[in-house]
């Protein structure tokens, strides 16, 4: 049995006295952080996320979730944070009754990509209508197309963590996780693996193209995207909608998702 398992198998007993559940949970994560700083440093990173690696980060992140709903509950419980419409949601223990859509649309209106460090203001809900339709031109289903607009609806609770932070920031993809399930509940979107693949190789695909647009001298290459991203921009120039939040609220009627 080697260290991970053996705290593991305390752990059902150490819940019963707070102070060691916390230093066993706390013990755990730091054996998991060495494991995965030595899996990094054993080769390049493309070649290095393998099985086991994959599985061990999810191990790392469950850890860490344990050990903030570990430190909550010593504090009283997670708190909630007041929604744009009314009434509150708590973000690292939701409820899907909680997650609302005109929420969502006006929050990721007013997150930025790229932490606001881009040519110019280029928010969240633009980069998720442009991967709903980057979704669609691939062939997704209408679940999957949803997803697509929706896969950021988080960041509206969450913020918007830039990726090379969110990767080295211990329990945040925890939290995502599960609230991102909580918003999949609330607009009853399924998905299968090979859908969540695909929004998410649409999603990183519009991504490349956004950091080439707005970081022209950066070196990078924009992506041949299945749908015409500059025609759609043009198109939301001359249109009816004049801020993002309707242009995002514009794609969610469309695709026939309900706006509380």
């Amino acid at each position: 049995m080697d260290a991970f398992d053996h705290e593991h198998s305390d752990r059902g007993s150490a819940k019963t006295d707070p102070v060691r559940h916390l230093e066993t949970l706390e013990d755990e994560v730091a054996t998991l952080k060495r494991r995965l700083r030595s899996a990094d440093s054993d080769g390049d990173a493309d070649t290095n996320v393998d099985a086991a690696t994959t599985d061990l980060r999810a191990r790392f992140e469950a850890a860490a979730g344990e050990l903030q709903a570990a430190v909550a509950a010593a504090n009283g419980g997670h708190e909630p944070i007041n929604r744009r419409t009314g009434g509150t949601i708590t973000p690292l223990e939701p409820v899907p009754a909680d997650v609302a859509l005109a929420d969502i649309a006006h929050a990721l209106a007013n997150l930025t990509r790229f932490t606001g460090q881009g040519r110019d203001h280029y928010s969240v809900a633009r980069h998720a209508v442009h991967v709903s339709h980057e979704v669609e031109a691939r062939g997704g289903s209408p679940d999957a197309i949803r997803w697509g607009l929706l896969h950021d609806a988080t960041e509206a609770y969450l913020a918007d963590v830039p990726a090379p932070v969110k990767r080295s920031l211990p329990g945040y993809t925890h939290a995502e996780s599960e609230l991102a399930a909580a918003v999949r509940d609330a607009f009853e979107i399924e998905l299968s693996r090979a859908e969540r693949r695909l929004v998410h190789a649409a999603d990183k695909a519009v991504g490349r193209d956004e950091l080439a647009r707005h970081f022209p001298d950066g070196g990078f290459e924009r992506p041949a995207l299945e749908f015409d991203a500059d025609a759609l921009e043009r198109e939301w120039r001359t249109g009816a909608a004049s801020s993002d939040t309707e242009r995002f609220v514009d794609r969610a009627n469309e695709l026939d998702i309900e706006c509380d």
